[in-house]
C-alpha cells in the first residue's frame, strides 16, 4: 500500500481489536511507526514496527512526525474516535493539514449508548477535562441526555456528588468503565448512591434527565437587565431595586468571562443578574447578614445561578485569597468604602467599581475615595425613579429614594 508522504489518525475504538474499522487494520499493518498510548500499542505487540509511546510528550511527538513522515509511514492510533476529545485538534495546530489522513473510530460514548439500545443524536458531549463545575451542571439541567467524558480530579464519584449538592438528585447516571474490555463494568444508579461507589478516573457517564428545561437559567426565558423584583425571593433585606439595578449593572459593562464581586449582596438580586450573564465567568457574592446570606441561596437555587459563591463575612477582610474581579459593585459598604477601595486598589489588573448611595454623605465619600485611590473615568448618575400606582381609578406617579450610581475604573498597578 502506497501510503505517501501523509500522517494517518486512526481512531481504534474503546479498546477491542474487534470494534476497529478495516480501513485503519489496513493503514496499521503498512506502516513503519505506530504512535498511541500503552494499551493501543499492546494491541499490535506483534507487528514489526517501531513504537511511541503517548505520554506528556505530545510537543515532542509533533516534532518526529514532522521530521520522519516523508521517509516513514507513520499512524497515531487514537482512542475511540480521533474527533471526540482526542489528538487530531493538538496535531491539526502543529502539522500542515493537507499531511493529515483521519480514519474515525468508535468512540466510548457510542459504544456506552448501544450498550444502553439509547440514541445518542439529541445528547450534549462534553468532558470535564478544563471545564468548569458550573458549566456542567448547567449542561445537565438543560438536557435531556448528557455524555461526559470523566478524567483527572473529576472522577465519576465526584462528579455524581456535585450533581447531588446541586439539587439534580433525580438524574439517572450510568457509567461506564474499561469498556469492550473483559474487565468492562457499566452501572446506573442515582447520584446518591453512585457518589459513594468508585469508578475508573478515565470513564463515560450517561446523564439522562427527565426534568430538563430548555429555559437557559431558571424563571428567565432571558439573561436580560432588570429581571422584575416581584421574582426574587424577598425577606427584610434592602435589595437593589429593578430600575436602579439595571442601570448599575449596565455600567459593570460585564463579558461572559468576568469574575465580579457583589459586596453588600443583600438578597443577591445583582449576582443573579451578573451571573446569568457571565456564564463563563464567577460571581462573589460577599454579604455579612446571616439572613441575607440564607436569601442569596434561595435565589442561586431558585435561578439556577451556579457560578455565584457566597462569601460569609465583612469587606474588606473577607476579600483577601479571593481571584481578582474585572469588576465589583458595591451595594453597601458598613462604612468601610475607604478600606474596600484601598483593598481594590492594590489589584494588578484593571477592575470596574460601580456603588450606589442614598445619602450626599455617602455619594461624597465614594466619589472622594475613587480619585484619592486613583481611579478613573468616574462617572455620577443622580437616578429618580418614580413608579405608578392606582388610586380611585386612576393612576398617580409615586417617587422613591434617588439613588446616585457612581463608577470609576481603576488601571492596575504598575
Amino acid at each position: 500500500m502506497g501510503m505517501g508522504n501523509k500522517v494517518y489518525i486512526l481512531g481504534v475504538g474503546p479498546g477491542d481489536k474487534a470494534l476497529i474499522c478495516p480501513e485503519a487494520e489496513k493503514v496499521i499493518s503498512n506502516c513503519h511507526v505506530l504512535i498511541g498510548g500503552i494499551r493501543n500499542l499492546q494491541v499490535y505487540g506483534n507487528l514489526d514496527c517501531e513504537r511511541i509511546k503517548v505520554g506528556n510528550n505530545l510537543d515532542e511527538i509533533a516534532k518526529y512526525i514532522m521530521s520522519n513522515m516523508e521517509q516513514k509511514n507513520i499512524a497515531v492510533l487514537a482512542s475511540g474516535d480521533p474527533g471526540v476529545f482526542g489528538i487530531l485538534e493538538y496535531l491539526k495546530g502543529k502539522i500542515d493539514n493537507d499531511k493529515i489522513h483521519v480514519v474515525p473510530g468508535i468512540s466510548s460514548f457510542q459504544y456506552l449508548c448501544a450498550k444502553m439500545k439509547i440514541s445518542w443524536q439529541d445528547a450534549f458531549l462534553t468532558s470535564v477535562h478544563g471545564r468548569d463545575q458550573a458549566d456542567v451542571i448547567d449542561i445537565v439541567r438543560k438536557n435531556k441526555k448528557t455524555i461526559i467524558f470523566a478524567g483527572g480530579d473529576n472522577t465519576p464519584e465526584k462528579i455524581c456528588s456535585m450533581f447531588f449538592e446541586k439539587g439534580l438528585k433525580d438524574v439517572t447516571v450510568t457509567i461506564g468503565e474499561k469498556l469492550s474490555y473483559k474487565e468492562e463494568r457499566i452501572t446506573t444508579g442515582k447520584p446518591d448512591s453512585l457518589m459513594k461507589m468508585t469508578f475508573e478516573k478515565l470513564s463515560v457517564l450517561l446523564v439522562l434527565n427527565e426534568k430538563c428545561t430548555s429555559e437557559p437559567k431558571g424563571p428567565m426565558d432571558n439573561a436580560i437587565h432588570g429581571i422584575p423584583d416581584d421574582m426574587f425571593i424577598r425577606g427584610d433585606v434592602p435589595m437593589t431595586k429593578e430600575e436602579i439595578r439595571t442601570v448599575s449593572i449596565s455600567k459593570l459593562r460585564l463579558r461572559e468571562n468576568y469574575t465580579v464581586f457583589d459586596v453588600g449582596a443583600g438578597t443577591g438580586s445583582v449576582s443573579i443578574e451578573c451571573a446569568l450573564r457571565c456564564t463563563k465567568g464567577q460571581v462573589y457574592a460577599i454579604e455579612k447578614e446571616k439572613d441575607a446570606v440564607k436569601l442569596i441561596e434561595e435565589n442561586i437555587e431558585k435561578f439556577r445561578a451556579n457560578n455565584i459563591n457566597i462569601i460569609h463575612g465583612k469587606a474588606p477582610d473577607v476579600l483577601t485569597g479571593l481571584p481578582e474581579p474585572d469588576c465589583v459593585f458595591i451595594g453597601g459598604s458598613s462604612g468601610k468604602m475607604n478600606d474596600i477601595l484601598e483593598c481594590i486598589s492594590n489589584c494588578k489588573g484593571k477592575i470596574r467599581v460601580v456603588t450606589n448611595a442614598v445619602t450626599i454623605e455617602s455619594a461624597y465619600e465614594a466619589i472622594k475615595g475613587l480619585e484619592e485611590k486613583g481611579f478613573g473615568c468616574v462617572d455620577v448618575v443622580l437616578m429618580s425613579v418614580s413608579k405608578g400606582r392606582s388610586v380611585g381609578g386612576k393612576h398617580l406617579m409615586q417617587a422613591l429614594n434617588p439613588v446616585y450610581i457612581i463608577s470609576g475604573e481603576y488601571g492596575g498597578r504598575q
